[in-house]
């Protein structure tokens, strides 16, 4: 049995000046309590229970100007989300290379969550106003095998059905996966894969209210939202243990994202999680191991992706876009002394122009670099570090229809930092189950 706690506080200032002036301020925590139990029988069941309570209140104050457009709000909201997860899991090994497994999982979730926002005179907003208290359930079922075949290949397939249960859905959904592992010879090998799962939004993103961050942009909940489905195959080639080339496709019905609409009536933009008819990839993939002498070794990778997003249902912009982008990376490691374990690592990255949705993203390069030094007996290390040393940034649009929107995003400014660790006795950090709480928070 295994308890996990964590509590963390946050209060930032954000503000807005040029067209629209406007100052935010906010406090927020979130609280997250975990326990699982595990339980493994004798014949090889293995049961799991688990249960997460997560509670996520927030502030904000928010005043601002735009043209004659005035805000002065008050929002106080509560996300609280308990969720109960029940598996059990069962493997048999049979003769001849066969192996047998099933199982299920149950998820019982209820949001009861809230936001309330005030006006100047301390007056509900109405479409800034809202409460939910609602329960979802996922049910699911799997079947599988593996099957050892001589000492060269391998395969192993399963097929999951799965329910899903909330306020405005009520599917089934059954999704397939296959592996099949040919180990041609000692240096060279083929795979072929397809995985398909669910993709479940977050709470909050599907309540009804508008979460107002500044006098000009308004974040949309959508209670429509629903879960997608994603659909992936892989070939891969791996040559002489240093090539490998993959042929992959992906496969995304409902996919959604958060993306920007401007609407005619009133200067503003809502930005809004919506489901597109579906968001394909296609792409070709190839890396390469190299090394020269003992002083200087690495890897390189180049991808080629065409992406194909469609949606009918974006507010008045319908879209159907595909493109054709470039993606180039690697990994250098210099060894500046072996004698004295010094080693130089650099990592660039490189990708061409991109799209997503109504977006058109701008090329992108960034480079990191760090300066490694390890002594003879491994317990000592000095790591000096710099991030995104060019300072780049992810430079998005919107010219599709009557849009005109530009965002620059800056993730990590350039940075750098030393680190000195010095390890006692033969302490190993221990490996623990992460609580997932990917669909929690704002």
């Amino acid at each position: 049995m295994t308890y996990t706690g964590e509590r963390n506080g946050t209060k930032s200032t954000n503000t807005t000046t040029g067209t629209a002036n406007s100052i935010q301020h906010s406090t927020e925590h979130d609280y997250m309590h975990n326990v699982d139990i595990n339980y493994n029988l004798p014949f090889g069941l293995q049961l799991s229970a688990s249960y997460t309570n997560y509670q996520n209140p927030r502030t904000q104050n928010l005043e601002g100007v735009m043209y004659e457009t005035n805000r002065n709000l008050y929002v106080d909201s509560r996300q609280k989300v308990g969720k109960w997860l029940f598996t059990a899991d069962q493997t048999h090994v049979l003769k001849n290379g066969w192996e047998l497994n099933y199982g299920g999982k149950a998820q019982f979730t209820n949001n009861n969550s809230y936001q309330t926002t005030l006006d100047e005179n301390h007056q509900p907003i109405a479409d800034a106003t809202s409460h939910v208290n609602y329960n979802e359930r996922i049910l699911n079922a799997y079947a599988g095998f593996s099957k050892q075949i001589g000492e060269s290949l391998s395969l192993n397939a399963s097929l999951t059905a799965e329910q899903y249960h909330a306020t405005k859905w009520n599917e089934w959904r059954v999704y397939p996966q296959f592996n099949a592992m040919w180990n041609i010879n000692s240096k060279n090998l083929l795979n072929l894969s397809f995985s398909s799962e669910a993709i479940y939004p977050s709470y909050w993103s599907t309540m009804s209210s508008i979460y107002y961050s500044s006098v000009y942009t308004e974040i949309w909940g959508n209670p429509d939202l629903k879960p997608m489905s994603k659909y992936d195959i892989n070939l891969i080639w791996q040559l002489n243990h240093k090539y490998t080339f993959t042929a992959f496709a992906t496969f995304e019905p409902d996919y959604f994202v958060q993306l920007p609409y401007q609407p005619n009536d009133r200067m503003a933009v809502i930005m809004k999680e919506t489901n597109f008819d579906y968001s394909n990839y296609y792409g070709l993939h190839a890396s390469a191991q190299f090394s020269v002498g003992n002083w200087l070794n690495g890897q390189v990778n180049a991808t080629g992706l065409y992406r194909h997003d469609k949606s009918h249902n974006f507010f008045d912009l319908p879209f159907n876009r595909n493109y054709l982008s470039a993606i180039i990376g690697g990994t250098v490691v210099v060894k500046l002394s072996t004698r004295h374990n010094i080693q130089f690592i650099l990592n660039p990255f490189f990708q061409s122009r991109a799209i997503q949705g109504v977006y058109d993203i701008d090329p992108l390069l960034s480079l990191n670099a760090s300066l490694r030094w390890t002594s003879n007996n491994g317990k000592w290390s000095v790591i000096a570090k710099g991030n995104n040393i060019l300072n780049n940034h992810i430079t998005t649009r919107s010219k599709q229809g009557n849009q005109d929107y530009d965002l620059k995003l800056w993730m990590n400014y350039a940075s750098a930092s030393l680190t000195v660790i010095y390890r006692i006795g033969s302490y190993k950090e221990k490996k623990r189950k992460e609580v997932d709480t990917s669909r929690m928070g704002y």
